[in-house]
């Protein structure tokens, strides 16, 4: 099925968003990222049926021609460049070396944090500038892997969001990788895991709801949480959702003060979820 993006001139039948969901070509189901049904979809969110088609019309388009990276030598090359390190970890609140366990690197104009697979091969680079965040074209979405951190540890292992929580973690010395997204890196991460029955804590973002068109209220950042949770139960020892008790997430809890042994006794009051 061909699929095409919302814009803002034919936002989403299902969530009226002009961002993020899809349609198929003839009109007649979308793909809601924001709206729950019975059925989900394999690249995330959910399939709705659509009782009228949409008049629909793509313009043909040439293909994009995505240029094939090597991103191993790519990110070695931005890390030899790196530059302005010790503003940037005082932008963030983490260490300088924090952010060299994840190989930081300069582009020109932004830093830039590798993505790895489940084997530790750079698969894309995450860049992070004054205008936002986004990625070198070609990238896949995998996971940020600092140094030192090992797959096969009987330590306990935390899963957090992005690269610059996972440096917030790093300084309080928790053996932690981070994931592309509150969605993404999933199946990464399961093959990560893998045989190793490690006991693992998500640490999930403390998100302002979000309104679904039926009124419903959702939270990215737990949603993702119990996603991932229930994709590695079966092969992890235990699993625990965590989320900061006052702040957005671990970097701005970091910021506020937090010791490991704060964040330690937080994790350590929690349930089980698997």
């Amino acid at each position: 099925m061909n699929w095409l993006r919302v814009k803002r001139d034919k936002p989403c039948a299902v969530c009226g968003k002009p961002d993020w969901c899809s349609v198929s070509a003839d009109g007649t189901v979308a793909c809601c990222m924001r709206t729950e049904s019975p059925k989900e979809c394999k690249s995330g969110g959910w399939f709705h049926k659509l009782t009228e088609p949409l008049n629909y019309r793509p313009m043909p388009q040439k293909p994009k021609r995505v240029p094939v990276q090597d991103f191993v030598t790519l990110a070695s090359r931005y890390a030899e460049n790196l530059r302005d390190i010790d503003k940037l970890a005082e932008n963030l609140g983490v260490s300088i070396r924090s952010l060299e366990r994840l190989e930081v690197g300069w582009n020109g104009q932004a830093h830039t944090f590798p993505m790895r697979d489940a084997r530790e091969r750079v698969i894309g680079i995450r860049v992070r500038g004054t205008k936002g965040k986004w990625a070198v074209p070609g990238s896949r979405n995998g996971i940020f892997w600092p140094e030192g951190v090992y797959s096969g540890s009987d330590w306990p292992l935390v899963i957090c969001e992005g690269p610059t929580d996972c440096a917030a973690l790093l300084d309080m010395e928790f053996d932690v990788i981070g994931r592309p997204s509150c969605l993404g890196g999933v199946g990464y991460i399961v093959e990560f895991l893998k045989g190793r029955r490690r006991d693992v804590i998500i640490m999930a973002d403390k998100d302002e709801p979000k309104e679904r068109p039926d009124g419903s209220v959702w939270f990215p950042g737990q949603e993702g949480a119990m996603r991932l949770s229930k994709a590695i139960a079966p092969i992890a020892r235990s699993v625990k959702i965590v989320k900061p008790p006052f702040h957005k997430d671990i970097r701005d809890w970091r910021k506020a003060g937090a010791t490991r042994q704060a964040v330690q006794s937080v994790i350590s009051n929690m349930r089980y979820v698997a």
